[in-house]
Parts: structure tokens; C-alpha cells; sequence
């Protein structure tokens, strides 16, 4: 049984413990130990000033990378798209200040931007489903029921196209892109520069419904079309699983490429530019280009909202007319940095 004389001896043992370790720090060991922590922090210190000055200069190699690119755009881009039209389509969540230089590229590539649609959450939120079904069934008569998905024949040599069958998402999905098609993109090589009145009925439907929001002049429709896709919040990289939400918001990815899909079929070709964020899981560019045969279908590009981003967009849209497509950048599923640079003319 323990008693009084062993809980003293385990004090004593204690505060003599204590004592020594005092003695010790404060005697003979009171330099080694002091001077062993002063070199680690030390070290510490110069390991983040070097890591630092490390950071500093990726920083201003890539400003400068982005500036010669910048700066050389309008004679590299020259003539890629001359005569074509394109019309911009920014998805719920894409960077706005993606447009400006993307419009830029089009430009110094020849091209003329239409005009720009940015969707909105309903069009793919399941709460917002039967509203926008409801709309979408009123306004496929002024569309002509639908847009020609599985009979459009492309002025080009066609990229492969997925059926109607094998477009991604629900019926519902694709009939809503076929008619979002009908009001922006054509098959025809010279399209009217101005909205048609089916055009414009059509987006005015589609607004007022509160599925989109058409950015600036009603557009006309163009041969060629850019949706830019938003990054993930939190993205997933090196295999490393994310946490997921108690309350996960619905996937709207499905009517997404739905939507791709349909677009590219309608046109000379689709390409979806997205940060890259994009390419990992959750994001956009990752479902397409999981996806067969809707990743030889659609061209994707992880680089969005860098310079090279936009010069490989335009060379992307390029190749799209020529009857090709690719996955280009630096994320998972990328086969390229870029795709090659065609002739001009």
C-alpha cells in the first residue's frame, strides 16, 4: 500500500530533478543550448528569405512571360481566324476579367467577337429545373423546335460530334441548349453580322425567364463559340481528397456539357477556357475530359486567364474549323501545351 514516505520520496525526486535541470541550463549547458537555437533560427530565417527571393522571381519571370506574349499576340495570332465570328458564353462563375484579352486575341486573330451571353445558376440548379423546362418548351417553337443537333452539317470538315444520344445530360438539358444554339451560332461560313428576330426573340425569352444575361447589343450569330468556365473553390490535386460538404450544392455539370456539347455540334466548333482549377476534380474542363466521345468533340484550355491562355484559345478554335480538337494546358487530361499554329489566310 502506497504511503506518506513514498509520496515525499516522489517530491523530493521531483524538485531535485527540477533543481539539476536548472543548474544545468543555467550553468554548462546554458551556451551549447543557447548558441544551438540561435543557429536554427537562423537557418530558419535564411531558408525563407531564400524562399522568398525564389518566389520573387517566378513572380516576375512570369509577369514577363505574359507581357512578351502580350506584346507578340497580334503577329503570332494574325490571320488564325480571319473572317470568322465568334460569340463568348461565360458560365455561373467565370472570371469577367477573362473577356477582355480573350476578345483581344479574337481580334488580333481577325476575328470578330458577336456579342457576349452570361448564363446564369438557374439554367443548371435543379431547384430552378421545371422553371426553366417551362420556358425552354414556350420558346422551341420560335426556335423550330430544335436547332439541328443531329443534322447539322459544318461548312468545315466536322470534328467528331456525339449524337444526339450520346450528348451528355437529360433531354431536358440538350433541348435547352438547342435553343440557347439556335439564338448564337450557325454552320453557315458568313453569317448575318446582326440578330435575326428569331435570334432575338429567343434571348429575350431566355432573359426574361432569368436564365441569362445578354452583355451589352443583342449579338448576331456566330460560327464559332468560347464558354468560359469558372475554377473550383477548392481543388483537388496529388490525390488528395477533399472534405466534402454537409450540404453539397447541386451538380450542374451535366447541363454544362450538355450545353458544350449541343454548341459545338451547332457551329464550326467549341472551346471551354477555364482556369486551372478547372482541370481538377469537380471542375468543368476535368468532366469533358473524362467524357467520350465528347472530349474529341469539344476543345479544352486549362490556361485560361494568363496570355497563353488566350493565344491558345484562338489557336484551339482554329484547329475546331480545320476538324480537329485537343486538350491543351498543364492540368490532368492536358495531350499539349497548345495546339500548332496554322497558316494564316
Amino acid at each position: 500500500m502506497i504511503d506518506f514516505r513514498y509520496h515525499l520520496v516522489s517530491l523530493v525526486s521531483v524538485f531535485l530533478a527540477l533543481a539539476v535541470g536548472i543548474v544545468l541550463g543555467a550553468g554548462p549547458l546554458k551556451d551549447p543550448i543557447s548558441e544551438g537555437l540561435s543557429q536554427s533560427v537562423q537557418q530558419l530565417r535564411q531558408d525563407r528569405d531564400a524562399l522568398g527571393d525564389q518566389l520573387k522571381t517566378a513572380q516576375a519571370g512570369s509577369r514577363n512571360r505574359d507581357t512578351f506574349i502580350t506584346d507578340m499576340q497580334d503577329q503570332y495570332l494574325a490571320g488564325q481566324l480571319e473572317g470568322r465570328s465568334v460569340a463568348l458564353v461565360t458560365l455561373p462563375g467565370a472570371d469577367a476579367d477573362d473577356v477582355r484579352p480573350l476578345t483581344q486575341a479574337v481580334t488580333d486573330a481577325g476575328g470578330r467577337v458577336t456579342g457576349r451571353i452570361d448564363l446564369r445558376e438557374a439554367w443548371a440548379d435543379p431547384a430552378s429545373r421545371s422553371a426553366r423546362d417551362t420556358a425552354i418548351a414556350n420558346l422551341r417553337g420560335t426556335a423550330g423546335g430544335t436547332s439541328g443537333t443531329a443534322t447539322a452539317t459544318r461548312t468545315t470538315s466536322p470534328s467528331p460530334s456525339p449524337s444526339a444520344s450520346g450528348t451528355p445530360g437529360s433531354a431536358a438539358d440538350r433541348a435547352a441548349a438547342e435553343v440557347l444554339a439556335r439564338a448564337l451560332v450557325t454552320n453557315e461560313a458568313t453569317p448575318a453580322e446582326r440578330p435575326d428576330e428569331t435570334s432575338r426573340t429567343l434571348l429575350d425569352g431566355l432573359s426574361r425567364a432569368g436564365l441569362l444575361d445578354v452583355n451589352g447589343e443583342t449579338p448576331g450569330r456566330a460560327n464559332a463559340v468560347i464558354l468560359l468556365a469558372p475554377g473550383v473553390a477548392t481543388a483537388v490535386q496529388g490525390g488528395v481528397v477533399a472534405t466534402p460538404s454537409p450540404s453539397p450544392s447541386p451538380d450542374g455539370t451535366p447541363a454544362w456539357l450538355s450545353l458544350a456539347s449541343v454548341l459545338d455540334a451547332d457551329s464550326s466548333g467549341a472551346v471551354v477556357v477555364g482556369p486551372a482549377s478547372s482541370a481538377t476534380t469537380g471542375g468543368i474542363l476535368a468532366a469533358i475530359r473524362a467524357q467520350q466521345p465528347l472530349a474529341s468533340a469539344v476543345s479544352t484550355v486549362d490556361t485560361g486567364g494568363t496570355s497563353m491562355g488566350a493565344v491558345t484559345t484562338v489557336l484551339a478554335l482554329r484547329e475546331q474549323q480545320q476538324g480537329s480538337a485537343g486538350s491543351y494546358g498543364f492540368g490532368a487530361g492536358a495531350k499539349a501545351d497548345l495546339p500548332p499554329r496554322g497558316s494564316s489566310g
